[in-house]
């Protein structure tokens, strides 16, 4: 039961960023507790990227917590080095799309970077485990081939 709860840790981490991210929204915009403070100031370039980002993870963080745990912790070694490349990658975008002419045709901000870098994480996470999963079952099949 203890090594089932560690898979449970993703859904947990996506959570607390979409509530993150409702909950600067809410208190920036209804009161004045958080207004001209620290949190309003990371709404534009951490709140909202992490929204987003938290906000597409949530369907595979929801996936891993039924995966066996060979296929977890096959995911959690790809997940060491592709997280804090997103995450890098979504830092080094700019916060706004100006880039001094009035006008972008096509606008790219760190929100996008971080929905962008969401997705890519997403079905590069979701072929490791379709991959894992097929490959285990084929071997109980021949398993149990060999065994009749």
């Amino acid at each position: 039961m203890k090594k089932r709860a560690i898979q449970f840790v993703p859904l947990v981490i996506a959570l607390l960023g979409i509530g993150f991210g409702d909950f600067s929204q809410w208190c920036t915009q209804s009161g004045n507790v958080c207004y001209r403070t620290i949190l309003d100031q990371m709404i534009p370039t951490v709140t909202y990227p992490l929204y987003f980002f938290a906000l597409y993870f949530l369907p595979l963080a929801i996936v891993l917590i039924f995966v066996s745990r060979a296929v977890f912790k096959s995911w959690l070694k790809l997940a060491v080095w592709l997280l804090p490349l997103a995450f890098i990658s979504v830092a080094l975008t700019n916060t706004t799309s100006s880039q001094g002419l009035g006008m972008d045709l096509f606008p790219y901000t760190r929100d996008d970077a971080a929905r962008q870098m969401a997705e890519i994480v997403i079905v590069i996470s979701f072929l490791l485990i379709a991959w894992k999963y097929f490959k285990a079952h084929r071997a109980d099949t021949r398993a149990s081939k060999n065994t009749a």
